[in-house]
């Protein structure tokens, strides 16, 4: 009880609640929606009626209410107790409080007496940043427009005025006037319409009153949108899917899939929704183009059609969005944030969950990749100076990515610290205990410690909500340090922030950390905790767990976001294991031991020549999982390598390491192409007979193929012209299996004549699926020929031409040639201006990446610089750091680290069959 009263008091004092005078009731709610054109068009008009009860004698109310027009004449009180109205006065907005309103009304209010007070107000719709209520349109010729509710995490009072906190849950009662060409939602099944008797053509739409919600809770839409699906659970819910008519097949499996995942959660969580009469009883899905979040609330759940790939895992890439959406039914309705600031938890945790419960379903290949390829992205960009606290609230797309993928790790490392049946044991007992309310993040991590306790897999020491904090509250992730001492058989473990590139300065910054550890004889994962007490990091002893021949290896199956440098001794034992047989190390383990040592030699802590003795093995490996990581890191040194004259032998290296796993996987083209019968799109004969990881996973040979014809292997551009001759006779890319098209394609292009450009060209403009346009377009980015190049980075401007999500990818591409280098560096000097204008600061940043990562030299990171500082005036000077610092690593890996890494290629390839200790010896 104190913890609450404490939270209700920090919410009150941070500004963003209006003062407790009242305690609200239920609202009615009246919504008159003008929609169907753009500027004042959008808008529109409402009446909110709050019942409340009086907490105190007073003649002032404050409300939340923000980018609404109230008008003092328009707001009044009807008191129960006498049936008598009481007028406003006036309706003061708040300077320092910009949320907040107060509300002067002519008589006080009397002490523990019911009222109702009634507000008119209007808004508009058009809100670029997509919160509040706003409106969107698709479609060029007609335009088609919808409109639609975004409340969380505190938007509420940008659509309706409310006494906005999370902490009070009331009935609503929702009615939509609106023109009856819409269909209107909300959070409850609508009880009737009935036609306006003012307004022509204009409906009264009437919903059923909810159970207690929060204000952020609430949900409403108008859309032109089809029923493209329907289903029914187990308890009678009804679940409708609403989308585009052209996107019908993409998602008829929608509805069932929703079905089975509510009673799969209801099985993970060992606790059923709410489901009685009073609870509405439906789910209704709103899928629309263009639309970039993920949101969902009671009754309904919103999400775009680009969140599902258009691949020949679409179902999978289906199941993945809804299981997200699905699992805040749990955490985020039935149990909320009690804390605005704190809503990432919930998105983090509901992405975790969300692939625990498909693993559930014979996924458990899938889950392993989506851990890899998030713990990729997190641990890249946490690294940076520049990077965020997760509790710091920045409202920016690309911090809101990484504090939910942060956060997904996070909940992981919980999982695997206090063992599976405590985590869910303490989320049953988290859902059910604080059901119909909000709790805050502090309650979930003691809810969850208290199962841990239970099950004896938590030592005493270790408090979860300490340990939670110290991984929100700060920036980065901690480096463990691995010092062997085997004369004394003794294990040393420290921590220190990680950067990726090397720090003169020496960070405070400290973590609790579950080690989670195994041996060459000891198979099952011990954990031992390295602490942080009064933000002074411990040091970690372990003694007599390994013996002095065997390896010790830390972090198993990247169990925590942490990367671990080890002695050199222990490398060299692992390295070893590798080639003696790589199967005796998980392959999430492998995947993490690889993506460790590129990414330490990167930050100059480790040897190149160590580095490459670990990926040596390589040329074995067989796990998808483990290439991609390797891939990922050895592209990043392939975009700096080949602009200088070491790009040579670099390319010599990759050849020995990829040759044998490209020729042991590959099958020469036949002629003949499988055809999805689903997408109608081609896949290779090696994905038919390999189980799917995840939506777009390329297969090995897929993979294989791609770096051998990328580092120019014989046999892989043999087999590439021979398919691109073929293709282009056809005039159809048909023939190439769908995970080579873009291969075969760039490399065709590459060595082709102008009109196998132009036939690509064509393909590019005919071609509906936005995946298709995308391979076509990339592959048009390898000409070699100045005029095409040029006309390229003109269709990055140009939205009829290229869709604006293909921007960047289009941009990427170009950039990794060494024309498209040079002329894109100028086309972004003579158009930056015309970039500035067509996006948005957010979307702007994006665009700007590819330049930023393809820089080589100070002279062009001081020019993109000076460009970025003239034209975006507004950006400050700590933004504009963050921005170019993947520029600034790059040069200083160039200056620091090139030769290190050429040395230790040399060292390889002058003599390939050279053995391993050799290298250790040169270490």
């Amino acid at each position: 009880m104190l913890l609450r009263i404490l939270v209700l008091y920090w919410s009150l004092s941070s500004g963003k609640v209006a003062e407790s005078t009242v305690t609200p009731l239920r609202y009615n709610l009246t919504i008159l929606t003008h929609l169907g054109g753009g500027g004042a068009q959008n808008r529109y008009e409402g009446i909110v009626s709050i019942d409340f009860e009086a907490k105190k004698t007073t003649r002032y109310i404050y409300l939340n209410c923000r980018d609404l027009n109230m008008f003092a004449e328009k707001t009044w009180l009807l008191r129960w107790a006498s049936g008598k109205r009481i007028s406003a006065t006036d309706i003061k907005k708040n300077a320092k409080k910009p949320n907040e309103v107060t509300v002067v009304i002519n008589l006080p209010l009397r002490l523990g007496e019911t009222y109702t007070m009634h507000i008119f107000y209007t808004g508009n719709l058009n809100r670029p940043q997509k919160y509040g209520y706003f409106a969107g349109h698709y479609d060029q010729t007609p335009q088609i427009f919808y409109a639609l509710t975004r409340l969380e995490p505190d938007y509420a009072p940008t659509a309706f005025p409310c006494f906005n906190s999370p902490l009070h849950r009331t009935p609503f009662n929702v009615t939509m006037v609106h023109h009856q060409k819409f269909v209107a939602l909300s959070s409850m099944p609508a009880i009737r319409e009935t036609p306006h008797d003012e307004i022509n053509d204009y409906v009264w739409t009437t919903f059923m009153t909810s159970p207690p919600l929060a204000t952020h809770q609430i949900m409403w839409a108008l859309h032109r949108l089809d029923k493209v699906s329907n289903s029914v659970t187990a308890t009678g819910e009804k679940v409708t899917i609403w989308a585009r008519w052209q996107v019908k097949e993409k998602f008829a499996k929608a509805a069932e899939l929703t079905t089975n995942l509510l009673k799969n959660y209801e099985t993970l969580f060992g606790l059923a929704l709410p489901n009685g009469p009073d609870w509405g009883g439906k789910f209704d899905q709103v899928v629309l183009p263009g639309y970039t979040e993920l949101y969902s609330g009671k009754g309904m759940m919103v999400y775009g059609e680009e969140e599902v790939g258009s691949s020949q895992n679409t179902l999978e890439s289906l199941e993945v969005t809804l299981a997200e959406l699905v699992a805040r039914q749990w955490n985020g309705l039935l149990v909320s944030a009690s804390d605005w600031d704190a809503s990432y938890v919930r998105d983090g945790i509901n992405n975790y969950l969300a692939f625990q419960v498909l693993a559930r379903d014979n996924k458990g290949e899938y889950n392993r990749t989506f851990l890899l390829t998030t713990r990729l992205d997190v641990l890249n960009y946490d690294s940076q100076t520049e990077t965020k606290a997760l509790a710091v609230d920045v409202r920016e797309i690309r911090h809101n990515k990484f504090r939910k993928h942060k956060m997904c790790l996070l909940a992981h490392m919980v999982k695997l610290a206090i063992g599976d049946k405590a985590f869910f044991e303490g989320l049953h007992e988290f859902f059910q205990r604080y059901s119909g309310s909000s709790a805050s993040t502090n309650q979930l991590w003691e809810q969850l410690q208290r199962a841990a306790r239970r099950s004896h897999q938590l030592p005493m020491g270790v408090v979860l909500t300490t340990m939670m904090g110290s991984w929100l509250k700060q920036p980065g992730y901690p480096l463990l340090t691995v010092l062997r001492n085997n004369r004394d058989n003794k294990v040393t473990i420290t921590q220190s922030r990680y950067y990726q590139k090397k720090m003169n300065i020496v960070s405070k910054d400290c973590w609790w950390v579950p080690v989670v550890y195994i041996t060459k004889n000891i198979s099952l994962a011990q954990v031992e905790w390295l602490g942080c007490v009064n933000k002074k990091a411990e040091v970690l002893t372990l003694n007599n767990v390994v013996d002095s021949n065997e390896w010790l290896l830390l972090n198993v199956d990247a169990a925590v976001p942490v990367r671990v440098l080890y002695d050199l001794y222990n490398w060299r034992l692992i390295s070893e294991a590798l080639l003696q047989d790589f199967s005796q190390i998980s392959e999430l383990s492998r995947a993490q031991l690889v993506d460790d040592a590129l990414n330490l030699a990167w930050s100059g802590q480790l040897p190149y020549k160590v580095v490459l003795s670990v990926i040596k093995y390589l040329s074995k490996e067989t796990s998808i999982a483990v290439w991609q990581t390797a891939v990922t890191n050895l592209e990043k040194l392939q975009s700096i390598m080949r602009m200088s004259t070491g790009y040579r032998i670099f390319k010599l290296f990759m050849r020995i390491l990829i040759e044998p796993s490209f020729k042991a996987n590959f099958k020469p083209s036949s002629g003949k192409a499988r055809t999805d019968t689903a997408s109608k799109t081609t896949t290779s004969p090696d994905t038919q007979s390999k189980p799917s990881t995840g939506p777009d996973t390329p297969s090995l040979s897929g993979i294989m193929y791609r770096l051998a014809c990328q580092f120019e292997v014989k046999e892989c551009l043999t087999d590439a012209q021979k398919q691109f001759q073929k293709a282009m006779d056809q005039n159809s890319t048909s023939s190439i299996p769908e995970e080579l098209r873009e291969t075969v394609l760039c490399r065709g292009i590459r060595t082709g004549l102008e009109y196998h450009w132009l036939m690509v060209r064509d393909m590019f403009f005919e071609a509906v699926k936005e995946k298709e346009k995308g391979v076509l377009l990339n592959s048009l980015s390898c000409t070699t020929e100045y005029w095409a190049m040029q006309k390229l980075l003109g269709w990055a401007l140009d939205f009829d031409k290229v869709p604006k999500t293909l921007t960047v990818s289009l941009l990427t591409a170009v950039l990794r040639t060494p024309l498209g280098f040079y002329v894109g560096n100028q086309f972004l000097v003579d158009k930056m201006d015309d970039f500035v204008r067509r996006f948005t600061s957010n979307d702007l940043k994006s665009v700007l990446s590819p330049f930023i990562n393809a820089v080589t030299t100070r002279d062009e990171l001081d020019a993109l610089q000076f460009l970025i500082k003239k034209k975006l005036k507004s950006t400050t000077s700590s933004s504009l750091a963050a921005m170019l610092e993947p520029g600034s690593d790059r040069l200083h890996w160039r200056k620091y680290n090139y030769f290190d890494l050429l040395n230790a290629i040399k060292n390889i390839t002058v003599d390939k069959d050279s053995e391993i200790s050799s290298l250790w010896n040169l270490a």
